[in-house]
């Protein structure tokens, strides 16, 4: 998760812990038996036929993604390198043996197209300014982005956001026009394609009724038009430069 670069170092403990995300904190044990799977499947569904590319992960949080997607890489990822807003978040990501950098998500430090594919887990609904994220996720990507996101058209999502955990975390939840408009009009960029499909209805439960829950997630995303009631969208953003940051990307 990344949020308002002048939070400071404590703040990162309030919303990870070393051992638990921020989001196995607001949905329990779900994350660890389905949901990290859940996204470890989604990233290899997109990229597992390719070899040797460079990602960047946005918001990294206390680095439980990336440690999963990197454990079931068989080639597919040469370099990853994940940035967190928090100090002690960069901290600890590096302790966990990850390539990490301190960096606010609405102006990142890597320079232009410098990785294949730019990617975030559940961050930018937290950002102030999700178009200024999008933009530069475009700018040190070469034409593609993968994001999950928050699901707007959900009305268990909307629910949730008031909650206190939620509110605390500041969630917000956006529909799928609202997520493609951050990726268009961008100066220098084109949108080529845009993909948007939902998945995961979690909540918190007691463990032995987690099997039920897992197979009831491994269904509702193919129930058509129900499975717009999910609390996520999986986003693949396709894009081409043109004009000016085409020919900076070509330098």
């Amino acid at each position: 998760m990344s949020m308002n670069p002048t939070a400071t170092q404590a703040e990162w403990a309030t919303i990870h812990a070393e051992d638990e995300s921020w989001r196995k904190k607001l949905v329990g044990d779900i994350s660890d038996a389905y949901i990290i799977p859940r996204y470890v499947r989604y990233f290899y569904d997109n990229f597992g036929g390719e070899v040797g590319k460079d990602f960047c992960e946005i918001g990294a949080g206390n680095g439980d993604m990336s440690k999963a997607i990197l454990a079931a890489n068989r080639g597919t990822i040469r370099r990853w390198v994940a940035s967190e807003v928090f100090p002690e978040g960069v901290a600890w990501l590096r302790k966990q043996g990850l390539d990490a950098v301190q960096a606010d998500a609405e102006a990142l430090p890597w320079a232009d197209a410098e990785f294949d594919v730019a990617v975030e887990f559940d961050v930018m609904h937290h950002v102030q300014h999700p178009r200024n994220m999008a933009r530069e996720m475009m700018r040190v990507a070469r034409g593609r982005c993968l994001l999950v996101e928050s699901n707007g058209l959900s009305v268990f999502r909307k629910l949730r956001e008031l909650t206190p955990g939620h509110r605390a975390a500041g969630e917000r939840s956006f529909t799928p026009w609202t997520w493609r408009s951050f990726f268009e009009g961008h100066p220098g960029y084109e949108l080529t394609s845009f993909k948007v499909a939902p998945f995961l209805f979690p909540f918190k439960c007691p463990r032995w009724f987690l099997p039920l829950l897992i197979r009831f997630n491994d269904l509702i995303e193919h129930v058509p038009l129900v499975n717009w009631q999910c609390s996520s969208v999986m986003i693949r953003v396709r894009y081409r430069r043109v004009g000016p940051a085409r020919e900076r990307s070509a330098r």
